[in-house]
């Protein structure tokens, strides 16, 4: 169900998404890849973009969250510039993990190579009591944990447990499937 990503013959950018749920070390193996290889960088569902796709899905549409996803993530490419391989900090997967899977598949188009950073809920509950943030139920966050990791399966996405693993290990790790995911055009 992958689509080959740019299009044959387009001039978008290359790209990859690294997604997963929060505490997973999604955004600083983002960083730490595209400082690493010279890649741009963008995180499409930040600031005032991220508030509106997580109130769209608090009220239940699906539709809402769907056109504001594909909407941010369009954008975020389209300004990428200076034609470097772009990495996005959370791609399609984060809009897929906030609706149901028919409404998601039935409607969503833009298909990105997505790698998933993924952690255990103790793992993902410990790194999380470090911020200087609300925190969610444990069962919040063990629905998300579970819901990313089906998504990925069910997708065939690459999955990088980064529960055990050091920031510099996850990031060699998920660099690897980036640039296997990339081929040649990752590396010009």
């Amino acid at each position: 169900m992958r689509a080959q990503w740019p299009p044959p013959g387009s001039s978008m950018p290359v790209v990859v998404g690294i997604d997963g749920h929060d505490g997973t070390g999604k955004t600083t193996i983002a960083k730490n890849i595209a400082a690493r290889l010279g890649y741009s960088y963008r995180r499409p569902f930040g600031g005032e973009t991220g508030l509106a796709l997580s109130r769209a899905a608090v009220s239940g549409d699906p539709e809402a969250v769907i056109k504001i996803g594909a909407g941010a993530l369009a954008r975020a490419m389209e300004t990428s510039g200076e034609g470097r391989p772009l990495i996005l900090d959370r791609s399609w997967m984060t809009v897929a993990s906030l609706v149901g899977d028919d409404d998601f598949r039935d409607r969503w188009t833009l298909w990105i190579p997505t790698v998933l950073c993924w952690a255990d809920l103790p793992a993902t509950l410990e790194r999380l009591a470090l911020r200087d943030e609300p925190g969610e139920t444990v069962a919040w966050h063990r629905h998300y944990i579970d819901r990313y990791r089906a998504i990925a399966q069910q997708m065939g996405c690459a999955i990088v447990d980064t529960s055990h693993r050091t920031e510099e290990e996850s990031t060699a790790e998920t660099e690897l499937v980036v640039l296997e995911l990339l081929g040649s055009a990752g590396r010009r």
